[in-house]
């Protein structure tokens, strides 16, 4: 970054931490973002900025792993990952000089429920413009050759491959597939070997075919331009997209209706153990008093009630921790620790009381405090750059939420009270329905350890 960038961005830094914190005594919004739709019925969103003569777009799609043809799981991600290997009209080589040509940077990806084509470009006209009709045509235009299909179907499989010998990789892909049961989110984003392997170039076509439509995308744009600008790059992004049609709603995550423990043999020093439990979908009114709930339980670091209880008076791990998976569709409480193959049953206990402890019991005053303040003091954080902004903007849009959603964010936090996080946690969290996985040697393995 020059120095003359430097002396532009920091400033503009320090001038949106005070804006975030006190937009709401001001009236004003905290991301003033303007929003239309283009002729083909594709979302827009746009945030102006001046700290930089930079603009990053992204084209969000509903096209995550939930939306994978059924059995064949890695769909989504297959079809992300080969945008970049070339279009009707270029190869991946001519498209990777492209962008460095203008020197910008492209990316595509898929996750759980969303796909994303993203940009960063100088908004200088000669260097943006050519970026912005290249990352067009690499989302209408793909060429999806069978040669390239193969070739990224492979990459793939070796990724799933790599993954077997990670034992957090493996319990969290289990986690998913025991707590979701039947429903779109349980299987891994990048699929399984089975469902890769069965996956044909025709899946890749149709699923982007049906999914890759002006009427399933939100285009989020935040960077140095006039809003005139936004809407030449936004209808340039998606002019050459059908209208189609929205993906239809998911099906309701169901309750967890009993407990079950799934113990997967592996060959590693320690003991990887996941906990699911029941949550809720990311509207739901009882998302604040259950996130600065679990920021209490697990999800502060040293701070929090697990890492004490666990870590700090028994020794019982390095890490320990809690985490909301709050999606649209519904959600899980996930609590996890890497533990000594021999003290599984004692950390997975004292997991079980703390939780249990705080839904009865609640937090104190002190930690209520302690864990609002640092929420309320990290947020600026959050919005700190145009990737940050750009990333919650897409979020607010994808989830439905209001875009006013962070006028008065730091207040509705400062508002919890200990009697709503734990009537939430009441409400939602019940301890004696979980799903509990563990990932270590067997019993007679551990037994045989030495020192």
């Amino acid at each position: 970054m020059s120095t003359d960038a430097r002396s532009r961005f920091w400033p503009a830094i320090l001038a949106l931490g005070a804006l975030l914190i006190s937009a709401t005594a001001r009236a004003e919004p905290v991301l003033p973002v303007e929003t239309w739709q283009t002729d083909n019925g594709a979302e827009v969103l746009f945030y102006p900025t001046d700290s930089l003569p930079m603009v990053d777009a992204r084209v969000i799609f509903d096209a995550g792993s939930a939306r994978d043809p059924a059995g064949k799981g890695g769909t989504a991600s297959l079809t992300a990952s080969l945008l970049e290997e070339g279009t009707t009209e270029r190869d991946a080589k001519a498209i990777a000089d492209g962008f460095a040509r203008v020197g910008a940077e492209f990316s595509a990806s898929a996750n759980l429920e969303s796909s994303a084509v993203r940009l960063r470009s100088l908004t200088e006209a000669d260097w943006l413009w050519p970026a912005v009709e290249l990352m067009a045509e690499v989302i209408a235009k793909p060429a999806f050759k069978d040669d390239d299909i193969q070739r990224e179907r492979e990459r793939q499989l070796r990724g799933i491959q790599s993954r077997q010998q990670s034992p957090q990789a493996v319990a969290s892909d289990a986690l998913r597939k025991a707590a979701f049961g039947d429903h779109p989110y349980a299987h891994p984003t990048d699929g399984t070997r089975e469902s890769v392997e069965s996956i044909a170039p025709d899946d890749v076509r149709d699923f982007h075919q049906q999914r890759y439509v002006a009427a399933n995308a939100t285009v989020v744009i935040v960077g140095d331009m006039e809003a005139e600008q936004a809407r030449r790059l936004a209808d340039t992004l998606t002019d050459g997209l059908p209208t189609g049609e929205p993906a239809p709603p998911l099906p309701e995550v169901p309750p967890l209706e009993e407990s079950e423990t799934l113990r997967i043999n592996f060959p590693s020093e320690q003991s990887t153990v996941l906990v699911a439990l029941d949550g809720i979908p990311r509207k739901h009114e009882d998302y604040l008093p259950l996130y600065v709930g679990n920021h209490m339980l697990g999800g502060s670091g040293f701070a929090s009630r697990l890492m004490s209880e666990l870590r700090e008076k028994r020794g019982l791990a390095y890490s320990t921790y809690s985490y909301l998976m709050p999606l649209r569709a519904g959600g899980r409480l996930v609590m996890g620790i890497q533990t000594r193959n021999d003290q599984v049953e004692t950390a997975l206990s004292l997991m079980d009381e703390e939780l249990s402890r705080f839904i009865d019991e609640g937090p104190s005053d002190e930690e209520l405090a302690d864990s609002q303040a640092n929420i309320v003091g990290g947020f600026p954080m959050r919005l700190n750059s145009n990737g940050k902004i750009v990333e919650q903007i897409g979020a607010l849009a994808f989830l439905d939420l209001p875009l006013d959603y962070f006028d008065d964010y730091t207040e509705r936090v400062e508002a919890v009270t200990a009697a709503e996080i734990r009537q939430a946690f009441d409400r939602h969290v019940e301890p004696q329905k979980r799903v509990v996985v563990i990932v270590g040697p067997t019993a007679e393995e551990a037994d045989g350890e030495t020192d």
